[in-house]
């Protein structure tokens, strides 16, 4: 495939760079090429099925009501659901494993307690089934469940999906965003989802109004029989998840959970769906979805995310597709019932179809650039005709609907949709997957030409370690000009940035006049930056920045430039201006995004 289809830095990941709410990456996906490790090694369990857990020598039942440590040389039986009481924090060893007892065992952490649960990359935490090994299935015990107070779009007394209305101590919501629940990491959730009615089953981790202040990294989620990561509202950022074969949804974000999630992994497996449809997104912002708007809104950041569907490959050889045997598969992701979910750098592939934006509202939104799908991969077997009953004698696309493709096709959202088996090294194996970029092979062109990108893309942006400007301080930027997917720019590329009478912006190295002068290249605390490309000059009233002939920004290719932005002595308290730059030039074919600002402030 062509590397460059892998590559990625959009432009809205720039300002998550300054809040550095999450890292910048130059590819797409939940893992960066080899020769880099893949995060999943060494913790992550494909085969549950057929592990060797020790057997249970401790029961525990009710309710935890003082500080409690498991400790990894027993084994414990949760038998019913299990409550850590507010107030209380339950600490779990590094390599414990803990069994749910057939039924709705579950472990369940109230408002106001913790659960502090931090194994380690060779000795994960793992919750499982108390079955013996080769009689596992899904739905065999309940699952995990962390309640908080921050907010949620129906209430601050809201009841958790799955338990009794006349129990309070399983009803979540509250105020504070920056509530703590605790702390997941290097933990493996197995065999989760008891039934206790149609539509009404435990996830393997279920979040109901979970604040920031909580930490969820390296959690996989396994043959569940419901959801793998469900949110409630809350606002919990989270890294490093796998969602591994699970029946329903991989990642389900519902009543204005609005927390930032990097590096994800989902996986179907071809033989397990729910009745209700399986995707690997699914996002309400509530149900049935009010055109009014319940706040907040469901408004989670994704950030490189790989998710592969049921539709498989036998291979990376082209056309290899294997149709489910399992029928009711269908889409990558479903946004639906007036959602502002957010997903960027990330690979949809392996479904039968790979977008679904549901309804009058998710399409607005859209429109509107709140709900936000971009510099994303839509890839699978596109050219075999699949057999079976539900899906007989069709082929799978990139969008459910007219509506949903024709968004997908807009060219400032920067959408690949790819015809290929042979996207990742090797996706296909259950026993020792590879999923980092596969380089080598080139099965990543594009067959459809009514999904190629026209014409160059620009846009600007923004790199600055704080706003706030003390008397005679300076700050060091970072501008950034990024190439959407459009193509690669020719002819000269022009950046303007008009002068402000309250900070004074200068071009390291250079006393700007009005004919042009070569820049320097250099390091500055944002990053390198390459001016020696390009030429400046101050024309009284703006700094023009001209790139010298044959530079060039490839297809997904970003150049950052370095300035400086200086508050003068008398420049006020209270002086509040806009940093604005402006791209053109270069076959700029979209025009729509070639503008920037940053608010710029005094203090």
């Amino acid at each position: 495939m062509k590397k460059k289809i892998l590559s990625a830095l959009p432009l809205l990941m720039l300002a998550s760079m300054m809040v550095k709410a999450q890292d910048l990456t130059t590819y797409r996906g939940a893992f960066a090429p080899a020769p880099t490790t893949q995060w999943t090694e060494g913790w992550v369990n494909w085969d549950p099925q057929n592990a060797s857990y020790p057997a249970t020598n401790v029961t525990v039942t009710g309710t935890i009501t003082s500080n409690t440590t498991w400790t990894a040389n027993n084994t414990y039986l949760l038998s019913g659901v299990v409550y850590v009481d507010s107030l209380v924090t339950l600490t779990i060893q590094p390599g414990t494993v803990i069994r749910g007892a057939s039924g709705n065992s579950s472990l369940l952490v109230e408002r106001g307690g913790k659960l502090i649960a931090e194994g380690t990359q060779c000795n994960p935490i793992v919750f499982t089934s108390n079955a013996a090994a080769g009689s596992r299935a899904p739905g065999q015990w309940g699952g995990v469940l962390l309640l908080g107070r921050a907010r949620h779009n129906l209430g601050t007394n809201v009841l958790i999906e799955g338990l009794e209305p006349a129990n309070i101590e399983n009803y979540h919501g509250g105020t504070d965003d920056n509530d703590n629940s605790g702390s997941l990491k290097f933990v493996r959730i197995e065999y989760t989802g008891f039934i206790f009615s149609a539509n009404n089953e435990i996830n393997g981790l279920t979040m109901g109004s979970v604040g920031r202040g909580t930490t969820i990294d390296h959690v996989q989620v396994s043959f569940g029989n419901d959801d793998a990561f469900e949110w409630f509202g809350g606002s919990v950022n989270a890294k490093h998840l796998v969602a591994y074969r699970n029946l329903d949804d991989d990642f389900d974000t519902d009543n204005g959970f609005s927390g930032t999630v990097q590096y994800a992994l989902a996986i179907k497996d071809p033989a397990l769906s729910d009745v209700s449809n399986s995707s690997g997104f699914e996002s309400d912002n509530d149900n049935p979805g009010t055109s009014e708007s319940r706040y907040p809104k469901t408004s989670a950041k994704f950030y490189n995310v790989t998710q592969i569907g049921a539709f498989r490959c036998a291979s990376n050889a082209p056309a290899s597709g294997v149709s489910p045997t399992s029928f009711l598969h269908r889409r990558g992701a479903r946004l639906r019932r007036n959602t502002d979910l957010k997903v960027y750098n990330s690979i949809f592939m392996a479904n039968w179809r790979g977008l679904f934006l549901d309804g009058a509202l998710a399409l607005a939104n859209v429109d509107q650039d709140s709900l936000v799908y971009r510099n994303n991969i839509v890839a699978g077997d596109f050219t075999t005709t699949w057999t079976g009953t539900t899906y007989n004698g069709t082929k799978s696309l990139m969008a459910e609907d007219a509506a949903t493709r024709t968004r997908m096709l807009n060219p400032t959202y920067a959408i690949d949709s790819v015809n290929t088996c042979a996207l990742l090294t090797n996706a296909w194996s259950f026993t020792a997957p590879d999923f980092r970029p596969n380089t080598a092979g080139d099965g990543a062109i594009v067959t459809d030409p009514n999904n190629l990108n026209a014409g160059v893309d620009l846009s600007p942006g923004v790199l600055i370690s704080g706003n706030l400007f003390t008397s005679n301080q300076t700050r060091a930027v970072g501008l950034f000009i990024l190439e959407n997917g459009g193509g690669s720019t020719s002819g000269a590329i022009k950046l303007t940035i008009p002068k402000l009478s309250g900070y004074t912006v200068t071009v390291p190295g250079l006393t700007l006049t009005s004919t042009n002068q070569s820049g320097t290249n250099g390091t500055n605390s944002e990053g390198d930056y390459t001016n020696g490309n390009w030429n400046f000059r101050d024309d009284g009233t703006n700094i023009i920045a001209t790139s010298k002939p044959g530079i060039v920004i490839e297809k997904f290719g970003f150049v950052q430039l370095g300035f400086n932005i200086t508050r003068p002595v008398a420049t006020p308290n209270g002086t509040q201006q806009s940093l604005s730059i402006t791209v053109g030039g270069g076959s700029d074919a979209t025009p729509l995004n070639d503008n920037a600002l940053q608010a710029l402030g005094t203090n």
